[in-house]
């Protein structure tokens, strides 16, 4: 019971808090529970790669300090972040009441249970897990980073610097000892249905945007990218069984989170037509979106700053807005600074 009613609360109610601020600055048409949901789990997930990375850059390895230190900020941050976003949390709530295209509601629904429910099933695994799950483990039980050989157990005597700036396992650790639930099952059955959630609550604000005002069309659009992604194992290296068989490894947050985000936000900037507020607030939650992809794989650092200065770039040639490429390169600086780091090590 004690871990259930813990889990709630470090994977619902305080990323939820943490994304209650940043979508009370986005239009009201944002505000509801999925994209406060969405945005704050992304900024989680960025402050713990800052946390992270400034704790290795700094020479610690101490997990236990990291997880204190962290958990503190964040409840701290939850806290703020829900008593100044109220305005946002008021207009979820109205927008459940929304009884608009319930028929499609429904059969999405069904949709997404059916594949978690596959997923909590199946339990597929892949060798990855020999090194990502077994990471996490290694600082779950020592409470030191990158001090544990993920596939022998002995103390390590060289840093793999390859991963050493990934702080997803670490994430992951530190959710399996704020909730007393071991990194394998915090994983496969708790995290895996979060993330899955997480990826069509993207795909529902896209489809939103390329649907504007037609409040059935979304839903059809995101059945039809539930039913390209149960069908999607043509390979083991698409994002379809990236999503639904290693769903809470880096490179599949990566591939059907981040990337996503990337790109949403992009259209959310487009659409935007130089609301200069909006604007700012888009590329602020831009900030975290780019640098947490940098905590999932090594390509988050070079290809989600690719992906969105090159959509900045085009939208600035579009609207011949110089100013809009000075924004974009604010945004990547984080992401650019991981890497340079890469480098100096």
């Amino acid at each position: 019971m004690l871990q259930i009613l813990l889990a709630i609360v470090w994977l619902l109610v305080v990323p939820f808090d943490c994304g209650l601020w940043i979508v009370s600055r986005m239009p009201k048409k944002h505000h509801n529970f999925g994209t406060i949901f969405l945005t704050g789990y992304l900024v989680m997930i960025a402050f713990f790669q800052c946390f992270y990375v400034g704790f290795f850059m700094a020479g610690s390895v101490s997990f236990t300090l990291l997880r204190w230190v962290f958990g503190i900020f964040i409840v701290l941050f939850s806290i703020v972040s829900a008593g100044l976003g109220r305005t946002a949390l008021k207009t979820a709530i109205e927008e459940i009441k929304n009884k608009e295209a319930i028929g499609y509601k429904i059969v999405f629904a069904l949709f997404l249970l059916a594949q978690v429910v596959m997923r909590l099933c199946q339990q597929v695994s892949d060798g990855d897990d020999a090194y990502y799950i077994a990471t996490a483990a290694g600082a779950y039980a020592s409470g030191n980073m990158n001090m544990v050989a993920p596939y022998t157990g002995y103390v390590v005597t060289y840093i793999d610097y390859r991963h050493a700036f990934s702080g997803a396992p670490f994430w992951l650790a530190f959710l399996s000892r704020m909730t007393f639930i071991p990194p394998a099952a915090m994983a496969h059955s708790v995290l895996a249905p979060v993330l899955i959630v997480l990826h069509y609550i993207i795909v529902l604000n896209v489809g939103e945007l390329l649907f504007k005002d037609k409040k059935t069309e979304k839903y059809l659009f995101a059945i039809i990218v539930s039913l390209f992604n149960v069908y999607g194992y043509v390979s083991i290296y698409t994002a379809q069984t990236f999503l639904l068989t290693r769903t809470w490894q880096g490179k599949s947050m990566f591939a059907n989170l981040y990337l996503p985000a990337a790109i949403l936000l992009l259209l959310w900037i487009a659409e935007g037509q130089k609301k200069k507020k909006t604007e700012i607030v888009y590329f602020i939650f831009a900030i975290p979106v780019l640098f947490g992809g940098t905590a999932m794989t090594t390509m988050g650092v070079v290809l989600l700053p690719l992906v969105f200065g090159m959509g900045i770039l085009m939208l600035t040639i579009v609207r011949k807005e110089p100013g809009l490429l000075w924004k974009g390169i604010v945004t990547c600086i984080p992401s650019i600074l991981v890497g340079l780091a890469y480098i100096l090590v």
